[in-house]
Protein backbone atom coordinates (compact mmCIF):
# COMPACT_ATOMS: atom_id res chain seq x y z
CA UNK A 1 0.00 0.00 0.00
CA UNK A 2 1.38 3.42 -0.97
CA UNK A 3 2.06 6.16 1.55
CA UNK A 4 -0.80 8.31 0.23
CA UNK A 5 -3.26 5.39 0.54
CA UNK A 6 -2.15 4.78 4.14
CA UNK A 7 -2.68 8.47 4.93
CA UNK A 8 -6.18 8.33 3.43
CA UNK A 9 -6.97 5.25 5.51
CA UNK A 10 -5.84 6.94 8.74
CA UNK A 11 -7.91 10.04 7.95
CA UNK A 12 -10.97 7.87 7.31
CA UNK A 13 -10.62 6.47 10.84
CA UNK A 14 -11.33 9.99 12.09
CA UNK A 15 -14.40 10.29 9.87
CA UNK A 16 -12.73 12.78 7.50
CA UNK A 17 -13.63 12.90 3.82
CA UNK A 18 -11.01 11.99 1.23
CA UNK A 19 -8.75 15.04 0.75
CA UNK A 20 -8.07 16.59 -2.64
CA UNK A 21 -4.99 15.62 -4.64
CA UNK A 22 -3.15 18.82 -3.70
CA UNK A 23 -3.86 18.33 -0.01
CA UNK A 24 -2.87 14.65 -0.16
CA UNK A 25 0.41 15.51 -1.91
CA UNK A 26 1.12 18.10 0.78
CA UNK A 27 0.42 15.57 3.57
CA UNK A 28 2.60 12.96 1.87
CA UNK A 29 5.44 15.48 1.74
CA UNK A 30 4.95 16.28 5.42
CA UNK A 31 5.24 12.59 6.33
CA UNK A 32 8.63 12.47 4.64
CA UNK A 33 10.00 15.85 5.74
CA UNK A 34 8.90 15.47 9.37
CA UNK A 35 9.64 11.72 9.55
CA UNK A 36 6.10 10.87 10.70
CA UNK A 37 4.09 7.70 10.34
CA UNK A 38 0.67 8.13 8.65
CA UNK A 39 -1.06 7.31 11.96
CA UNK A 40 1.02 9.93 13.81
CA UNK A 41 0.31 12.50 11.10
CA UNK A 42 -3.45 11.88 11.35
CA UNK A 43 -3.36 12.08 15.16
CA UNK A 44 -1.41 15.34 15.13
CA UNK A 45 -3.67 16.85 12.47
CA UNK A 46 -6.83 16.01 14.46
CA UNK A 47 -5.37 17.49 17.64
CA UNK A 48 -4.33 20.65 15.76
CA UNK A 49 -7.72 20.94 14.03
CA UNK A 50 -9.73 20.51 17.25
CA UNK A 51 -7.58 23.10 19.06
CA UNK A 52 -8.13 25.58 16.20
CA UNK A 53 -11.93 25.61 15.99
CA UNK A 54 -12.16 22.47 13.81
CA UNK A 55 -9.90 23.72 11.04
CA UNK A 56 -10.83 22.42 7.59
CA UNK A 57 -8.56 19.91 5.84
CA UNK A 58 -7.67 22.14 2.90
CA UNK A 59 -4.51 23.77 1.52
CA UNK A 60 -4.68 26.71 3.93
CA UNK A 61 -5.34 24.46 6.93
CA UNK A 62 -2.49 22.09 6.03
CA UNK A 63 -0.19 25.09 5.56
CA UNK A 64 -0.91 26.27 9.10
CA UNK A 65 -0.42 22.73 10.37
CA UNK A 66 2.94 22.48 8.57
CA UNK A 67 4.23 25.64 10.26
CA UNK A 68 3.00 24.37 13.64
CA UNK A 69 4.59 20.93 13.19
CA UNK A 70 7.92 22.39 12.04
CA UNK A 71 8.02 24.71 15.04
CA UNK A 72 7.17 21.81 17.37
CA UNK A 73 10.07 19.75 16.00
CA UNK A 74 12.44 22.69 16.17
CA UNK A 75 12.84 22.98 12.39
CA UNK A 76 13.17 26.42 10.79
CA UNK A 77 9.96 27.85 9.39
CA UNK A 78 10.25 29.66 6.07
CA UNK A 79 8.40 32.93 6.52
CA UNK A 80 7.21 35.10 3.68
CA UNK A 81 8.75 38.56 3.71
CA UNK A 82 6.22 41.17 4.74
CA UNK A 83 6.48 44.16 2.45
CA UNK A 84 5.20 47.59 3.22
CA UNK A 85 4.72 47.15 6.94
CA UNK A 86 4.73 50.91 7.31
CA UNK A 87 2.90 52.63 4.47
CA UNK A 88 0.48 55.43 3.81
CA UNK A 89 -2.44 53.52 5.37
CA UNK A 90 -0.61 52.61 8.57
CA UNK A 91 -0.68 54.80 11.65
CA UNK A 92 1.69 54.87 14.62
CA UNK A 93 -1.33 55.26 16.87
CA UNK A 94 -2.70 51.92 15.57
CA UNK A 95 0.56 50.22 16.46
CA UNK A 96 0.25 51.71 19.96
CA UNK A 97 -3.31 50.32 20.21
CA UNK A 98 -2.10 46.89 19.17
CA UNK A 99 0.55 47.00 21.89
CA UNK A 100 -2.15 47.83 24.45
CA UNK A 101 -4.22 44.89 23.20
CA UNK A 102 -1.26 42.57 23.63
CA UNK A 103 0.04 43.61 27.03
CA UNK A 104 -2.70 45.36 29.04
CA UNK A 105 -5.67 43.47 30.59
CA UNK A 106 -9.18 44.49 29.54
CA UNK A 107 -9.94 45.71 33.07
CA UNK A 108 -6.95 48.07 33.23
CA UNK A 109 -7.68 51.84 33.27
CA UNK A 110 -4.89 52.24 30.70
CA UNK A 111 -7.34 50.92 28.13
CA UNK A 112 -9.08 54.29 28.29
CA UNK A 113 -5.96 55.88 26.79
CA UNK A 114 -6.63 54.25 23.44
CA UNK A 115 -7.76 56.84 20.90
CA UNK A 116 -11.17 56.20 19.30
CA UNK A 117 -11.00 54.67 15.87
CA UNK A 118 -13.00 57.55 14.36
CA UNK A 119 -10.70 60.25 15.75
CA UNK A 120 -9.93 62.99 13.18
CA UNK A 121 -6.24 62.50 13.87
CA UNK A 122 -6.23 58.96 12.54
CA UNK A 123 -5.98 57.70 8.99
CA UNK A 124 -8.17 55.00 7.55
CA UNK A 125 -6.65 51.61 8.40
CA UNK A 126 -6.88 48.82 5.84
CA UNK A 127 -6.96 45.94 8.31
CA UNK A 128 -9.45 44.09 10.48
CA UNK A 129 -9.55 44.92 14.17
CA UNK A 130 -8.29 42.12 16.41
CA UNK A 131 -10.75 43.06 19.15
CA UNK A 132 -13.74 40.65 19.07
CA UNK A 133 -17.00 42.47 18.35
CA UNK A 134 -20.54 41.25 18.76
CA UNK A 135 -22.18 40.64 15.41
CA UNK A 136 -25.70 41.99 14.97
CA UNK A 137 -26.16 39.84 11.91
CA UNK A 138 -25.45 36.46 13.48
CA UNK A 139 -27.70 36.94 16.51
CA UNK A 140 -30.68 39.32 16.73
CA UNK A 141 -32.14 40.51 20.01
CA UNK A 142 -35.65 39.66 21.17
CA UNK A 143 -37.54 41.23 24.02
CA UNK A 144 -38.66 38.13 25.86
CA UNK A 145 -39.27 36.86 29.30
CA UNK A 146 -36.51 34.76 30.86
CA UNK A 147 -38.67 31.66 30.96
CA UNK A 148 -36.55 28.52 31.29
CA UNK A 149 -38.75 26.93 28.61
CA UNK A 150 -36.82 28.97 26.03
CA UNK A 151 -34.18 26.73 24.47
CA UNK A 152 -32.10 29.38 22.69
CA UNK A 153 -30.89 32.58 24.33
CA UNK A 154 -31.84 34.57 21.27
CA UNK A 155 -33.88 34.23 18.14
CA UNK A 156 -30.78 32.96 16.40
CA UNK A 157 -30.65 32.73 12.66
CA UNK A 158 -30.96 29.14 11.47
CA UNK A 159 -27.60 27.49 10.94
CA UNK A 160 -26.61 27.55 7.28
CA UNK A 161 -24.40 24.49 7.57
CA UNK A 162 -27.09 22.50 9.39
CA UNK A 163 -29.87 23.44 6.95
CA UNK A 164 -27.71 22.30 4.03
CA UNK A 165 -26.86 18.90 5.49
CA UNK A 166 -27.42 15.80 3.40
CA UNK A 167 -28.58 12.27 4.14
CA UNK A 168 -31.02 13.12 6.95
CA UNK A 169 -32.29 9.92 8.53
CA UNK A 170 -29.73 7.69 6.79
CA UNK A 171 -28.51 4.70 8.79
CA UNK A 172 -24.72 4.87 8.57
CA UNK A 173 -23.82 1.98 10.88
CA UNK A 174 -25.65 -1.15 12.10
CA UNK A 175 -24.86 -3.77 14.73
CA UNK A 176 -26.89 -6.97 14.64
CA UNK A 177 -24.85 -10.06 15.54
CA UNK A 178 -27.93 -11.99 16.63
CA UNK A 179 -29.79 -11.47 13.36
CA UNK A 180 -32.71 -9.73 15.08
CA UNK A 181 -35.64 -8.39 13.11
CA UNK A 182 -36.45 -4.94 14.44
CA UNK A 183 -39.26 -2.96 12.86
CA UNK A 184 -39.19 0.03 15.20
CA UNK A 185 -37.66 1.36 18.40
CA UNK A 186 -40.87 2.09 20.27
CA UNK A 187 -40.58 1.50 24.00
CA UNK A 188 -42.82 -0.39 26.40
CA UNK A 189 -44.55 2.73 27.67
CA UNK A 190 -43.19 2.22 31.21
CA UNK A 191 -40.49 4.52 32.52
CA UNK A 192 -37.67 2.20 33.69
CA UNK A 193 -36.06 2.63 37.10
CA UNK A 194 -32.44 3.81 37.24
CA UNK A 195 -29.98 2.24 39.66
CA UNK A 196 -26.48 3.68 39.82
CA UNK A 197 -23.50 1.47 40.63
CA UNK A 198 -22.42 1.70 44.31
CA UNK A 199 -19.03 3.07 43.26
CA UNK A 200 -20.54 5.90 41.19
CA UNK A 201 -19.78 9.40 42.47
CA UNK A 202 -22.85 10.63 44.36
CA UNK A 203 -21.81 13.98 45.87
CA UNK A 204 -19.79 17.06 45.00
CA UNK A 205 -16.28 17.32 46.37
CA UNK A 206 -13.52 19.87 46.73
CA UNK A 207 -10.93 19.64 43.99
CA UNK A 208 -7.70 21.49 43.17
CA UNK A 209 -6.53 20.42 46.64
CA UNK A 210 -4.85 17.21 45.49
CA UNK A 211 -1.58 16.61 47.32
CA UNK A 212 1.28 14.91 45.55
CA UNK A 213 1.47 12.32 48.32
CA UNK A 214 -2.25 11.50 47.96
CA UNK A 215 -1.83 11.13 44.20
CA UNK A 216 1.15 8.81 44.67
CA UNK A 217 -0.72 6.67 47.20
CA UNK A 218 -3.74 6.38 44.88
CA UNK A 219 -1.64 5.31 41.91
CA UNK A 220 0.28 2.79 43.98
CA UNK A 221 -2.96 1.42 45.47
CA UNK A 222 -4.28 0.90 41.97
CA UNK A 223 -1.09 -0.93 40.97
CA UNK A 224 -1.24 -3.18 44.05
CA UNK A 225 -4.88 -4.13 43.41
CA UNK A 226 -4.11 -4.97 39.79
CA UNK A 227 -1.02 -6.97 40.84
CA UNK A 228 -3.06 -9.09 43.27
CA UNK A 229 -5.77 -9.65 40.65
CA UNK A 230 -3.24 -10.68 37.99
CA UNK A 231 -1.45 -13.03 40.42
CA UNK A 232 -4.71 -14.79 41.29
CA UNK A 233 -5.76 -15.05 37.64
CA UNK A 234 -2.41 -16.55 36.59
CA UNK A 235 -2.43 -19.38 39.12
CA UNK A 236 -1.18 -17.58 42.20
CA UNK A 237 2.20 -16.82 40.67
CA UNK A 238 4.45 -14.43 42.55
CA UNK A 239 5.76 -11.41 40.70
CA UNK A 240 9.37 -10.40 41.22
CA UNK A 241 10.95 -7.00 41.69
CA UNK A 242 11.80 -5.03 38.56
CA UNK A 243 15.21 -3.98 39.86
CA UNK A 244 16.64 -7.37 40.92
CA UNK A 245 18.81 -9.09 38.25
CA UNK A 246 17.63 -12.54 37.17
CA UNK A 247 19.19 -14.84 34.56
CA UNK A 248 16.22 -17.18 34.47
CA UNK A 249 12.67 -16.59 33.32
CA UNK A 250 10.74 -14.38 35.71
CA UNK A 251 7.47 -12.47 35.84
CA UNK A 252 6.98 -8.83 36.80
CA UNK A 253 4.08 -6.36 36.98
CA UNK A 254 4.34 -2.64 36.35
CA UNK A 255 2.84 0.49 34.85
CA UNK A 256 3.88 1.35 31.31
CA UNK A 257 5.59 4.73 31.01
CA UNK A 258 7.87 6.56 28.64
CA UNK A 259 11.45 7.73 28.98
CA UNK A 260 11.40 11.44 28.26
CA UNK A 261 8.74 13.50 26.52
CA UNK A 262 6.72 12.40 23.52
CA UNK A 263 4.84 9.40 22.27
CA UNK A 264 5.92 5.90 23.26
CA UNK A 265 8.40 4.14 20.99
CA UNK A 266 10.01 0.69 21.31
CA UNK A 267 13.24 2.39 22.38
CA UNK A 268 11.69 4.63 25.07
CA UNK A 269 9.12 2.34 26.71
CA UNK A 270 9.71 1.56 30.40
CA UNK A 271 8.00 -0.33 33.21
CA UNK A 272 7.47 1.23 36.62
CA UNK A 273 7.03 -1.06 39.62
CA UNK A 274 5.03 -0.63 42.82
CA UNK A 275 6.41 0.78 46.05
CA UNK A 276 6.14 -2.43 48.03
CA UNK A 277 7.78 -4.86 45.59
CA UNK A 278 10.00 -2.67 43.39
CA UNK A 279 10.36 0.47 45.52
CA UNK A 280 8.76 2.47 42.69
CA UNK A 281 11.78 1.98 40.42
CA UNK A 282 11.74 1.82 36.63
CA UNK A 283 13.44 -0.39 34.10
CA UNK A 284 13.53 -0.18 30.33
CA UNK A 285 11.41 -2.77 28.51
CA UNK A 286 12.91 -4.64 25.56
CA UNK A 287 10.06 -5.80 23.27
CA UNK A 288 12.08 -7.27 20.40
CA UNK A 289 11.07 -10.83 21.26
CA UNK A 290 7.37 -10.06 21.73
CA UNK A 291 5.36 -10.91 18.61
CA UNK A 292 2.49 -8.49 19.22
CA UNK A 293 1.63 -5.78 21.71
CA UNK A 294 -0.48 -2.64 22.16
CA UNK A 295 0.84 -0.36 24.92
CA UNK A 296 0.11 3.13 26.22
CA UNK A 297 1.27 5.17 29.25
CA UNK A 298 -0.56 4.18 32.43
CA UNK A 299 -1.35 0.63 31.30
CA UNK A 300 -0.70 -2.00 33.99
CA UNK A 301 0.65 -5.24 32.53
CA UNK A 302 2.26 -8.50 33.62
CA UNK A 303 5.35 -9.46 31.61
CA UNK A 304 7.37 -12.65 31.36
CA UNK A 305 11.06 -12.61 30.43
CA UNK A 306 14.58 -12.15 31.79
CA UNK A 307 16.21 -9.29 33.67
CA UNK A 308 19.96 -9.94 33.36
CA UNK A 309 21.17 -6.56 34.68
CA UNK A 310 18.19 -5.27 36.65
CA UNK A 311 18.04 -2.25 34.35
CA UNK A 312 16.66 -3.73 31.13
CA UNK A 313 13.86 -6.31 31.21
CA UNK A 314 13.93 -8.48 28.07
CA UNK A 315 10.30 -9.49 27.54
CA UNK A 316 9.28 -12.69 25.79
CA UNK A 317 5.54 -12.52 26.49
CA UNK A 318 2.93 -10.09 27.79
CA UNK A 319 0.49 -12.05 29.93
CA UNK A 320 -3.27 -11.78 29.24
CA UNK A 321 -5.30 -9.28 31.24
CA UNK A 322 -7.95 -10.28 33.76
CA UNK A 323 -11.51 -10.34 32.36
CA UNK A 324 -14.11 -8.30 34.28
CA UNK A 325 -16.62 -10.37 36.23
CA UNK A 326 -20.13 -10.57 34.82
CA UNK A 327 -22.91 -8.90 36.80
CA UNK A 328 -25.82 -10.95 38.13
CA UNK A 329 -28.95 -11.00 36.00
CA UNK A 330 -32.47 -11.85 37.04
CA UNK A 331 -34.71 -13.91 34.82
CA UNK A 332 -37.04 -11.71 32.76
CA UNK A 333 -38.01 -13.92 29.85
CA UNK A 334 -41.40 -12.22 29.64
CA UNK A 335 -39.85 -8.75 29.35
CA UNK A 336 -40.23 -6.89 26.09
CA UNK A 337 -36.66 -5.66 26.42
CA UNK A 338 -35.37 -2.10 26.40
CA UNK A 339 -35.13 0.64 23.76
CA UNK A 340 -32.55 3.40 24.09
CA UNK A 341 -31.91 6.54 22.06
CA UNK A 342 -28.80 8.61 22.72
CA UNK A 343 -26.64 11.44 21.47
CA UNK A 344 -23.54 13.38 22.48
CA UNK A 345 -23.05 17.15 22.35
CA UNK A 346 -22.36 19.69 21.16
CA UNK A 347 -26.07 20.08 20.44
CA UNK A 348 -25.89 23.19 18.27
CA UNK A 349 -23.97 24.05 15.12
CA UNK A 350 -20.79 26.11 15.19
CA UNK A 351 -22.40 29.11 13.46
CA UNK A 352 -25.53 29.40 15.60
CA UNK A 353 -26.99 29.02 19.08
CA UNK A 354 -30.39 27.92 17.81
CA UNK A 355 -29.92 24.30 18.97
CA UNK A 356 -31.69 22.97 15.88
CA UNK A 357 -30.06 19.48 16.08
CA UNK A 358 -31.34 19.06 19.65
CA UNK A 359 -34.83 20.18 18.66
CA UNK A 360 -34.88 17.64 15.81
CA UNK A 361 -33.65 14.88 18.13
CA UNK A 362 -36.42 15.62 20.65
CA UNK A 363 -38.96 15.41 17.83
CA UNK A 364 -37.71 11.93 17.00
CA UNK A 365 -38.02 11.00 20.68
CA UNK A 366 -41.65 12.12 20.68
CA UNK A 367 -42.29 10.13 17.49
CA UNK A 368 -40.57 6.88 18.53
CA UNK A 369 -41.23 6.85 22.33
CA UNK A 370 -38.04 5.04 23.48
CA UNK A 371 -37.77 3.73 27.03
CA UNK A 372 -34.56 5.70 27.66
CA UNK A 373 -32.99 8.87 26.25
CA UNK A 374 -29.28 9.35 27.04
CA UNK A 375 -27.79 12.80 26.42
CA UNK A 376 -24.08 13.35 27.05
CA UNK A 377 -22.62 16.87 27.23
CA UNK A 378 -21.37 19.38 26.45
CA UNK A 379 -24.69 21.23 26.63
CA UNK A 380 -23.08 24.70 26.77
CA UNK A 381 -19.82 24.08 24.95
CA UNK A 382 -16.87 26.23 26.02
CA UNK A 383 -15.32 25.71 22.57
CA UNK A 384 -18.33 27.09 20.69
CA UNK A 385 -17.18 30.22 18.79
CA UNK A 386 -20.07 32.39 20.00
CA UNK A 387 -19.65 31.28 23.61
CA UNK A 388 -15.91 31.89 23.43
CA UNK A 389 -16.68 35.49 22.40
CA UNK A 390 -19.36 35.85 25.08
CA UNK A 391 -22.03 36.36 22.42
CA UNK A 392 -24.91 34.62 24.24
CA UNK A 393 -27.45 37.41 24.00
CA UNK A 394 -29.10 38.53 27.22
CA UNK A 395 -28.64 35.16 28.92
CA UNK A 396 -25.84 34.17 31.20
CA UNK A 397 -24.19 30.81 30.61
CA UNK A 398 -26.01 29.38 33.62
CA UNK A 399 -29.38 30.59 32.31
CA UNK A 400 -28.59 29.07 28.93
CA UNK A 401 -27.82 25.72 30.57
CA UNK A 402 -30.93 25.80 32.76
CA UNK A 403 -33.10 26.64 29.76
CA UNK A 404 -31.83 23.59 27.89
CA UNK A 405 -32.44 21.24 30.81
CA UNK A 406 -35.95 22.64 31.20
CA UNK A 407 -36.68 22.37 27.48
CA UNK A 408 -35.48 18.77 27.36
CA UNK A 409 -37.55 17.74 30.38
CA UNK A 410 -40.70 19.43 29.01
CA UNK A 411 -40.44 17.95 25.52
CA UNK A 412 -39.88 14.30 26.41
CA UNK A 413 -42.82 11.98 27.25
CA UNK A 414 -43.30 11.07 30.92
CA UNK A 415 -42.74 7.38 30.15
CA UNK A 416 -39.24 7.99 28.70
CA UNK A 417 -36.40 7.96 31.20
CA UNK A 418 -33.98 10.84 30.50
CA UNK A 419 -30.34 10.47 31.63
CA UNK A 420 -28.14 13.58 31.41
CA UNK A 421 -24.34 13.23 31.65
CA UNK A 422 -22.17 16.38 32.02
CA UNK A 423 -18.93 17.11 30.19
CA UNK A 424 -15.71 18.87 31.18
CA UNK A 425 -16.39 21.18 28.22
CA UNK A 426 -19.64 22.36 29.82
CA UNK A 427 -19.26 26.01 30.76
CA UNK A 428 -21.28 25.71 33.98
CA UNK A 429 -20.11 22.33 35.29
CA UNK A 430 -17.08 21.38 37.37
CA UNK A 431 -14.09 20.73 35.11
CA UNK A 432 -12.74 17.74 37.02
CA UNK A 433 -12.71 13.97 36.49
CA UNK A 434 -14.66 12.22 37.95
CA UNK A 435 -17.19 14.98 37.40
CA UNK A 436 -20.15 15.49 39.76
CA UNK A 437 -23.64 15.53 38.29
CA UNK A 438 -24.77 18.98 37.12
CA UNK A 439 -26.85 21.14 39.41
CA UNK A 440 -30.07 22.83 38.31
CA UNK A 441 -32.39 25.41 39.75
CA UNK A 442 -35.21 24.00 37.68
CA UNK A 443 -37.63 21.56 39.28
CA UNK A 444 -37.16 18.40 37.27
CA UNK A 445 -39.89 15.83 36.59
CA UNK A 446 -39.35 12.35 38.10
CA UNK A 447 -38.35 10.84 34.73
CA UNK A 448 -35.23 13.06 34.42
CA UNK A 449 -32.02 11.85 36.10
CA UNK A 450 -28.77 13.83 36.36
CA UNK A 451 -25.73 11.57 36.69
CA UNK A 452 -21.96 12.12 37.05
CA UNK A 453 -19.27 11.45 34.48
CA UNK A 454 -18.46 8.57 34.36
CA UNK A 455 -21.22 6.33 35.66
CA UNK A 456 -22.47 2.75 35.49
CA UNK A 457 -26.27 2.65 35.20
CA UNK A 458 -28.48 -0.40 35.69
CA UNK A 459 -31.78 -0.41 33.78
CA UNK A 460 -33.51 -3.69 34.56
CA UNK A 461 -31.19 -6.39 33.30
CA UNK A 462 -29.17 -4.04 31.11
CA UNK A 463 -26.14 -2.17 32.45
CA UNK A 464 -24.95 0.95 30.60
CA UNK A 465 -21.49 2.42 31.15
CA UNK A 466 -21.52 6.11 30.20
CA UNK A 467 -18.83 8.76 29.88
CA UNK A 468 -18.66 11.99 27.90
CA UNK A 469 -14.84 12.15 28.05
CA UNK A 470 -13.17 11.39 24.72
CA UNK A 471 -10.91 8.64 26.05
CA UNK A 472 -10.69 6.97 22.62
CA UNK A 473 -9.14 10.06 21.06
CA UNK A 474 -6.75 10.50 23.98
CA UNK A 475 -5.65 6.85 23.76
CA UNK A 476 -5.24 6.99 19.99
CA UNK A 477 -2.72 9.81 20.42
CA UNK A 478 -0.58 7.81 22.85
CA UNK A 479 -0.90 4.12 21.97
CA UNK A 480 1.98 2.15 20.45
CA UNK A 481 1.11 -1.13 18.74
CA UNK A 482 2.84 -3.89 16.77
CA UNK A 483 2.02 -5.15 14.22
CA UNK A 484 -0.47 -2.50 12.99
CA UNK A 485 -3.93 -4.03 13.34
CA UNK A 486 -7.01 -3.52 11.22
CA UNK A 487 -9.49 -3.04 14.09
CA UNK A 488 -7.90 -0.08 15.79
CA UNK A 489 -11.15 1.27 17.29
CA UNK A 490 -12.01 -2.07 18.87
CA UNK A 491 -8.51 -2.36 20.31
CA UNK A 492 -8.70 1.12 21.86
CA UNK A 493 -12.08 0.38 23.46
CA UNK A 494 -10.76 -2.97 24.69
CA UNK A 495 -8.11 -1.19 26.76
CA UNK A 496 -10.83 0.15 29.08
CA UNK A 497 -12.19 -3.34 29.71
CA UNK A 498 -8.70 -4.82 30.11
CA UNK A 499 -7.73 -2.16 32.64
CA UNK A 500 -11.14 -2.26 34.35
CA UNK A 501 -11.66 1.52 34.38
CA UNK A 502 -13.08 4.37 32.33
CA UNK A 503 -9.80 6.27 31.82
CA UNK A 504 -6.67 4.05 31.96
CA UNK A 505 -4.29 6.65 30.47
CA UNK A 506 -1.65 8.15 32.78
CA UNK A 507 -0.68 10.90 32.64
CA UNK A 508 -4.03 11.99 31.24
CA UNK A 509 -4.65 14.42 28.43
CA UNK A 510 -4.42 18.14 29.12
CA UNK A 511 -8.17 18.25 28.44
CA UNK A 512 -8.89 15.89 31.34
CA UNK A 513 -8.29 17.16 34.88
CA UNK A 514 -8.11 14.01 37.00
CA UNK A 515 -8.45 13.94 40.77
CA UNK A 516 -6.74 10.62 41.48
CA UNK A 517 -7.98 9.93 45.04
CA UNK A 518 -11.56 10.19 43.74
CA UNK A 519 -10.65 8.50 40.46
CA UNK A 520 -9.65 5.32 42.36
CA UNK A 521 -12.97 5.29 44.19
CA UNK A 522 -15.40 6.15 41.40
CA UNK A 523 -14.01 5.35 37.93
CA UNK A 524 -13.75 1.54 37.98
CA UNK A 525 -16.22 -1.06 36.75
CA UNK A 526 -18.01 -2.97 39.53
CA UNK A 527 -18.99 -5.52 36.89
CA UNK A 528 -18.80 -5.94 33.15
CA UNK A 529 -21.13 -3.49 31.37
CA UNK A 530 -23.50 -4.79 28.71
CA UNK A 531 -23.22 -1.58 26.71
CA UNK A 532 -20.32 0.90 26.84
CA UNK A 533 -21.03 4.34 25.31
CA UNK A 534 -17.81 6.16 24.32
CA UNK A 535 -18.56 9.31 22.29
CA UNK A 536 -15.52 10.55 20.40
CA UNK A 537 -14.25 12.82 17.64
CA UNK A 538 -13.10 9.60 15.99
CA UNK A 539 -15.41 8.03 13.42
CA UNK A 540 -18.66 6.57 14.78
CA UNK A 541 -18.86 2.77 15.20
CA UNK A 542 -20.64 -0.05 17.03
CA UNK A 543 -18.58 -3.15 17.87
CA UNK A 544 -18.56 -6.29 19.95
CA UNK A 545 -15.51 -5.83 22.19
CA UNK A 546 -14.91 -8.67 24.63
CA UNK A 547 -18.66 -9.49 24.70
CA UNK A 548 -19.61 -5.87 25.43
CA UNK A 549 -21.45 -3.72 22.89
CA UNK A 550 -19.31 -0.59 22.48
CA UNK A 551 -20.99 2.41 20.86
CA UNK A 552 -19.35 5.58 19.59
CA UNK A 553 -22.38 7.56 18.38
CA UNK A 554 -20.33 10.47 17.05
CA UNK A 555 -21.41 14.04 17.80
CA UNK A 556 -24.93 15.34 17.14
CA UNK A 557 -23.88 18.74 15.76
CA UNK A 558 -20.39 17.99 14.51
CA UNK A 559 -18.97 16.04 11.62
CA UNK A 560 -21.64 13.81 10.08
CA UNK A 561 -24.14 14.75 12.83
CA UNK A 562 -25.23 11.38 14.22
CA UNK A 563 -27.05 9.73 17.13
CA UNK A 564 -27.78 6.10 18.07
CA UNK A 565 -30.86 4.05 18.78
CA UNK A 566 -30.78 0.59 20.31
CA UNK A 567 -33.09 -2.27 21.18
CA UNK A 568 -32.03 -4.92 23.70
CA UNK A 569 -34.23 -8.01 23.66
CA UNK A 570 -35.46 -9.36 27.02
CA UNK A 571 -33.91 -12.47 28.57
CA UNK A 572 -30.66 -13.49 30.20
CA UNK A 573 -28.77 -14.59 27.09
CA UNK A 574 -25.63 -13.13 25.59
CA UNK A 575 -26.19 -9.40 25.30
CA UNK A 576 -24.21 -9.05 22.05
CA UNK A 577 -26.61 -11.51 20.39
CA UNK A 578 -29.75 -9.83 21.71
CA UNK A 579 -28.87 -6.22 20.86
CA UNK A 580 -29.66 -4.27 17.71
CA UNK A 581 -28.05 -0.83 17.24
CA UNK A 582 -28.28 1.82 14.52
CA UNK A 583 -26.21 4.97 14.14
CA UNK A 584 -28.35 7.49 12.25
CA UNK A 585 -27.76 10.91 10.69
CA UNK A 586 -29.84 13.62 12.33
Amino acid sequence: MSLSDRIKGELENFGLEEPSENVLDKLTGLCSSLDLKPSDLADQWMAFSVNNCNLELDIDGVGKFERFAQTKQGKPVVKKEKKGVLNATTNIGDLFDDLLDAYIPDSSPLRSQKRPLDSPSTFRVSKVSKTPTRSNQSVSRLSRDMSTATLSPVNASPSQSYSQRKGTGDVVCTFNEGGLEVENFTGSGRCPEVNLSPSTLSTNYQYMFQKLSAKTESLDEHLEIMTATLAQFHGGAEFESLCIPSQGTTRVVGRVCGEGVGRLTPSTVCLEGGLEVSHGKRTSLDLRNVSSYALFPGQIIAVEGTNPTGRNFVATKILPSVPIKQGAKESDENSSGLTVMGACGPFTSQDSLSYEPLKDLLEKVRDEHPDVLVLLGPFVDTKHPLIEKGDTGDMTLDQLFQSQISHISKNVPDYTRVILVPSQRDAVCDTVYPQPSPTTTTTLPPNVTLVPDPCLVQLGNVSLALTSTDVLFHLSSEEMSHPPGSDRMGRLAGHLLDQNNFYPLFPGSDDCNIDYPHFIKHCFFDHKPDVLVLPSDLRFFVKNVKDTVVVNPGKLAKGAGTFFRMRVRGGTGKVTESTYVNVVKI
